[in-house]
């Protein structure tokens, strides 16, 4: 991992993190406003659904990374070593096509009139809350590249594997 793809997913973490702190304050201060004190502001329910879904939206390329997220490895585990390989960079584009059509509405929806529509109880325009998707999507294409080429990087070399044929 290089420097500039070591601070992006420092930053990526961080930023999740924090979201989660400010949260699980916005949450808990709303919660001792209502049963201690009797009341609660109604912003602070959407608040927290907002910084939720940026949380989801950020983790998603963190589980990317770490390669957390669910797969079904029974049927993968079948397979030989170089049919999983060509399994995992066909998913990887076929993650990549999805996430490009997903990021190409999301947008065309922002600069639309939904994007401009106010929520409820923060008065924000939607935009803000779709432009999750999109941060989502670059990081994830960011983590794809870096995928790509780590499994480019680790494929043997034409003359290496024709060595190893002459070897034995």
């Amino acid at each position: 991992m290089n420097k500039f793809d070591k601070l992006l997913s420092q930053i990526n973490d961080l930023l999740a993190g924090a979201l989660f702190l400010l949260m699980f304050v916005d949450v808990f201060g709303s919660v001792i406003l209502r049963y201690v004190f009797g009341f609660s502001y109604r912003w602070t329910d959407e608040l927290a659904r907002y910084l939720f879904i940026y949380i989801v939206f950020l983790g998603i390329p963190i589980a990317f990374r770490e390669n957390i997220h669910a797969a079904i490895e029974y049927f993968r585990s079948k397979f030989f070593k170089k049919i999983k390989q060509g399994l995992q960079v066909f998913c990887d584009l076929l993650i990549t096509l999805t996430i490009i059509y997903i990021g190409y509405y999301t947008i065309t929806m922002m600069q639309g009139r939904l994007g401009k529509t106010l929520s409820p109880g923060l008065k924000l325009p939607m935009g803000y809350l779709y432009l999750s998707v999109i941060i989502c999507i670059f990081l994830l294409l960011i983590e794809l590249a870096r995928r790509f080429i780590s499994q480019y990087k680790s494929m043997p070399v034409r003359d290496e594997i024709i060595d190893e044929v002459n070897i034995r």
